[in-house]
């Protein structure tokens, strides 16, 4: 059987792929009452968001953290219908050390990389509503199992201009500007080339390499996601040093609430106890390896070899994006507050301007050059 991936080499599609009921684990068939006789009375740690209107994409910032048993929060998904929890981007490594039972049954061989498992992998419990912004994964592509529930994603190619942002600031994620929880329809005037696919259990899911990705859950919903590295990563671990490097040193001197505003919430320790020779190591450090390593490019996709199972994601039309964004609009009053927007002055203009990617693709390449001389 001809798989899409291999050991042996790297995804080579340029567009995101679906799987269609595809993912055979045993994982896929448990009910939420088998996740609470599994979980018992380990605690996890939620994200709490709002079901309302915000001008800006719910920050991770702007949410509050609850503690609670995985029976306690289905109990508050059929009581609260105006927030949503996310216990997300949580590796199993870290988690559910005692549930052997759950660990073995992810295994990435369907999809070629019999060598990854449990340890690899990262799990997602989240009510309806509970979403993350849209956004750009720097490094590797990504492999989602949709294992309980629906999950939407909405899909962009890494060159659409979704007016992408460093604030908040967290390695290895570039941010939209945009909000798609619950959208000014003007401020997407000129974007286009959406693609809109809904996961169901057993579905899994390809995205390829710096694509951009909104993602929300549909119903109480739990998935499972591997990141597969690719030789760009050296390229793009090099960049996000820079950026690291700038971001340190303007943070350095700042108000604490200030600094908040600008980092993501597990930036706050990394960023703030890195010291100016440090940050500069680490750049010269991913700098060298960039220089001695080979980028070789990756084959194209031959759809023809796709198995029947695997699909291709239509590009909406416009009128059909048009409707996905008014959708999301009328399910909130839109409000008049211009509390939660942020406003820290000329600082954050600045940011912005050094940190943007066109930016530090530019000084990546001169300060490589002046390397050579």
């Amino acid at each position: 059987m001809w798989f899409l991936f291999n050991s042996n080499s790297t995804p080579s599609s340029g567009e995101p792929l679906i799987f269609r009921n595809y993912v055979n684990w045993g994982l896929v068939k448990w009910k939420l009452d088998d996740w609470s006789n599994l979980l018992k009375n380990e605690e996890l740690v939620f994200r709490c968001g709002k079901k309302a209107f915000t001008q800006e994409p719910q920050w991770e910032r702007a949410t509050r953290i609850k503690k609670t048993t995985f029976k306690e929060f289905i109990s508050f998904t059929e009581s609260d219908n105006n927030s949503w929890m996310y216990f997300d981007y949580k590796y199993l490594k870290d988690w559910f050390k005692n549930t052997k039972e759950l660990k073995k049954e992810v295994n990435w061989s369907l999809f070629g990389f019999p060598e990854l498992s449990s340890e690899d992998s990262t799990i997602w419990i989240g009510s309806a509503g509970a979403h993350t912004p849209c956004h750009i994964d720097t490094y590797g592509c990504n492999i989602v199992v949709q294992i309980h529930g629906r999950k939407q994603w909405i899909l962009f190619p890494p060159d659409e201009n979704l007016k992408p942002t460093r604030i908040p600031y967290e390695e290895s994620s570039i941010y939209s500007k945009l909000n798609f929880f619950s959208p000014m329809i003007t401020d997407f005037d000129g974007v286009g080339n959406c693609r809109r696919v809904v996961l169901e259990p057993g579905d899994a899911l390809f995205v390829p390499h710096k694509w951009w990705h909104y993602v929300e859950n549909l119903d109480t919903a739990i998935s499972i996601n591997v990141w597969l590295p690719l030789p760009e990563d050296h390229e793009e671990r090099f960049r996000e040093a820079l950026v690291q490097f700038f971001i340190t040193q303007v943070t350095q001197n700042l108000d604490l609430e200030t600094k908040k505003a600008i980092l993501n919430p597990n930036s706050d320790q990394e960023i703030g106890d890195v010291t100016l020779d440090a940050s500069l190591d680490i750049v010269n450090k991913c700098k060298d390896i960039l220089t001695r390593t080979s980028i070789q490019k990756r084959p194209i996709f031959d759809e023809n070899k796709c198995l029947p199972f695997v699909e291709k994601i239509p590009v909406l039309s416009p009128q059909e994006f048009a409707n996905f964004l008014q959708d999301q609009k009328s399910r909130f009053r839109e409000t008049e507050s211009e509390a939660e927007k942020r406003n820290f002055g000329g600082i954050t203009n600045l940011i912005e301007a050094f940190s943007h990617p066109d930016t530090i693709s530019l000084v990546a390449k001169k300060f490589l050059e002046s390397s050579r001389l």
